[in-house]
């Protein structure tokens, strides 16, 4: 009796770890209207108004929330040793409702 409980545990945990690695399964999003955002580009600019035109596509992960987040840069090593006066913004939480769903 044991030995089945502990299987039914096993299962139901492998079960849901699964499902919460695929919810953070990185898809393609693109803007529906033009978005604009501060962003941060690191060195002597620091933040600047970037835009986001309609139609632009972006990998992103859909935790279900208000949000999307997406990576609107690719990570590099001068990234890695933030913060630092030359990091930049790798990723900008983005209204859903600006974004659809790309297959």
């Amino acid at each position: 009796m044991k030995q089945l409980i502990y299987t039914l545990v096993l299962g139901i945990v492998l079960i849901s770890c699964s499902t919460l690695e695929d919810k953070n399964e990185q898809l393609n999003y693109a803007f529906i209207i033009s978005y604009s955002d501060t962003v941060t580009v690191g060195g002597v600019v620091g933040t600047t108004e970037k835009t986001f035109e309609k139609g632009a596509v972006f990998s992103g992960i859909d935790d279900g929330g208000p949000t999307i987040r997406i990576r609107i840069a690719e990570h590099t090593k001068r990234n890695e040793d933030c913060p630092n006066s030359w990091c930049y913004q790798e990723f900008l939480e983005v209204p859903r409702e600006l974004l659809k769903r790309i297959d």
